[in-house]
C-alpha cells in the first residue's frame, strides 16, 4: 500500500538528504513544498508543491490531500533571515503551523521532525524556537520521532569558515576520540558533530517505523551508526 508523504524544507542540507533517501522508496507518493519549483530531487515519486508559507489557508489546503507522514526540516539562520522576527518566522511559526493543521486533519499521521540538540533546554533565539515547535509537536497528540543533531557536517557550496574549521580540524579528532576512548558515551556523542546524511539515514527509518502514539527523540549515538563503515573516514 502506497504510503503519502509531505516533506517541508527540502532544500536544506537535511532535507536534500531526505528527499535523496526518498526518491528510492518506490512504495511512497511524495510531494515536497516548494517556493518555486524546480530546487528539489527530479525523481518520479517526488512531486513539487509551490507553497507560500505566508499564506494560513495554504496550511489546510496541502493537508486535504492524503498525508501519512510530515517531514520538517524547515530552518535559517539569523543572518540569512535579516531579523529575530524573519528567523521566528522559519524556524518556529512555519513548524507549528504545519504541524497544527496537520493534527486537525490528519490525526492518524506521523512526524519526523529536524530539531537540534539542546533545545530540551530552549535557552536563547535557535534554541528556544527548537523548543517551540517540539512542545508543539508534543501537545499535538501526533506520533512523532525528532532528530537532535549537534554540529551538522555536509559538503555545502557556500563558504562559511567556522564550518571549514569544524569540519577538517575539530570534527576528524572529536570522532577519533570518541571511537577510541568514548564508543559508548551517550554525553560524548550527543554533541558530536555528525554527517548530514547520518541524520537524514536515521531520521527517515524511524520515522517509518512510527506507531500510533509513538514518541521517539534521536540525539548522539543514535544518529552516529558507524560513520567510517557508512561513509568512510571522516
Amino acid at each position: 500500500m502506497t504510503r503519502h508523504v509531505v516533506i517541508a524544507g527540502g532544500t536544506g542540507e537535511i532535507g536534500k538528504q531526505l528527499l535523496a533517501l526518498l526518491a528510492t522508496r518506490t512504495e511512497l507518493s511524495v510531494r515536497a513544498l516548494v517556493r518555486r519549483p524546480g530546487f528539489t530531487l527530479v525523481s518520479p515519486h517526488i512531486e513539487e508543491v509551490p507553497f507560500d508559507y505566508e499564506d494560513a489557508a495554504a496550511y489546510i489546503t496541502v493537508f486535504q490531500s492524503p498525508c501519512d507522514l510530515l517531514f520538517i526540516a524547515l530552518g535559517t539562520t539569523r543572518a540569512k533571515a535579516g531579523s529575530d522576527e524573519a528567523f521566528l518566522r522559519v524556524d518556529r511559526d512555519y513548524p507549528m503551523r504545519l504541524i497544527s493543521a496537520l493534527a486537525t486533519l490528519h490525526p492518524e499521521a506521523g512526524v519526523g521532525l529536524v530539531s537540534s540538540v539542546g533545545a530540551d533546554r530552549g535557552k536563547g533565539l535557535y534554541l528556544g524556537a527548537k523548543a517551540a515547535v517540539e512542545s508543539e509537536l508534543s501537545a499535538s497528540g501526533l506520533a512523532h520521532v525528532i532528530a537532535r543533531p549537534s554540529f551538522l557536517r555536509s559538503n555545502r557550496p557556500e563558504f562559511r569558515p567556522l564550518e571549514v574549521v569544524i569540519n577538517r580540524l575539530i570534527a576528524p579528532l572529536w570522532l577519533a576520540l570518541g571511537r577510541g576512548l568514548f564508543p559508548r558515551s551517550r554525553g560524548w556523542w550527543r554533541w558530536a558533530p555528525v554527517d548530514v546524511r547520518e541524520v537524514a539515514t536515521a531520521l527517515l527509518g524511524a520515522a517509518l517505523a512510527l506507531e500510533p502514539g509513538q514518541r521517539r527523540i534521536l540525539e548522539g549515538l543514535d544518529l552516529h551508526p558507524g560513520p567510517i563503515a557508512q561513509w568512510g573516514r571522516p
